[in-house]
């Protein structure tokens, strides 16, 4: 990504704009920031001529809506509905994704707004005092006028996950779901996850039994992270030992050490 800035091309700059629209959060905070980073604010030129602001405001709505998915996730899979090491990781790891979430609307808020009044607000609203937070939502209230800028300033505000679904509820209707159902809804939602939570979702699904949609885990299999592949790899090895069997060959000579390992101790 920092290579195609260095070029410093029209057409390298639109590359990386237009990838705006087909990454998701880490790829999407390390392209927004980039852009940020560009003196003369170039690269906040370059999105608006490209995009324009309806779409900035849009790609803010889609990081609410996932949003409003992760808050859903944590509430079905409490500790007290899956308990085990698995499940402590997975809800860790969807508690940074949606850290991660906000912290690309607020990326995505600098280049609508003054960057020094949203910087403002991140600063007072990471603080532990009440008046700080308050003063960071006020911040943005007299600073935001996106569509959803009630909702956005809700889940800022140290709420419950049921109070901040609610005020996500035009976006996601929340619908509780069981275990294995909220698993699967997550891997559905793998082209959005970050890698570290989707691994999980496999490691819980194998330690808890629950059953996957096969193509959904046939389609990590080709996930560009190995850890990814061998979280699917050790779910399949317990909840669908013939359709191991059978991948086993090609695992065999996966790029990544510790799937190859993994297929090959497997075979035995």
């Amino acid at each position: 990504l920092q290579a195609i800035t260095q070029k410093g091309t029209p057409e390298a700059m639109k590359h990386l704009v237009q990838q705006l629209m087909s990454s998701w959060v880490t790829t999407r905070r390390n392209i927004l920031t980039i852009l940020l980073k560009i003196p003369g604010e170039v690269g906040i030129e370059a999105v608006m001529n490209e995009l324009g602001r309806r779409v900035v405001e849009a790609l803010i709505e889609q990081e609410l809506m996932f949003l409003g998915q992760i808050y859903g996730a944590l509430l079905d899979l409490t500790s007290k509905k899956i308990a085990g090491l698995e499940a402590d990781l997975l809800r860790q790891g969807l508690n940074d994704l949606q850290q991660d979430l906000v912290e690309v609307c607020f990326l995505l808020m600098k280049f609508l707004y003054p960057s020094s009044a949203i910087k403002a607000a991140e600063f007072n609203l990471a603080s532990h005092s009440r008046s700080n937070i308050a003063l960071g939502l006020e911040i943005l209230d007299n600073t935001l006028d996106i569509p959803n800028k009630k909702a956005f300033l809700s889940i800022l505000d140290r709420r419950s996950l049921k109070e901040k679904l609610a005020a996500l509820v035009d976006l996601v209707p929340y619908q509780p779901m069981s275990v294995s159902d909220r698993l699967r809804r997550l891997i559905e939602l793998r082209h959005f996850m970050s890698d570290w939570p989707l691994a999980c979702c496999f490691h819980v699904a194998r330690a808890a039994h629950c059953s996957l949609a096969p193509a959904a885990a046939m389609s990590c299999l080709r996930h560009p992270t190995g850890f990814v592949r061998e979280a699917v790899v050790a779910y399949l090895k317990e909840m669908s030992p013939r359709a191991c069997a059978e991948l086993l060959p090609v695992l065999r000579n996966d790029p990544d050490p510790l799937v190859a390992a993994q297929a090959q101790e497997i075979i035995g």
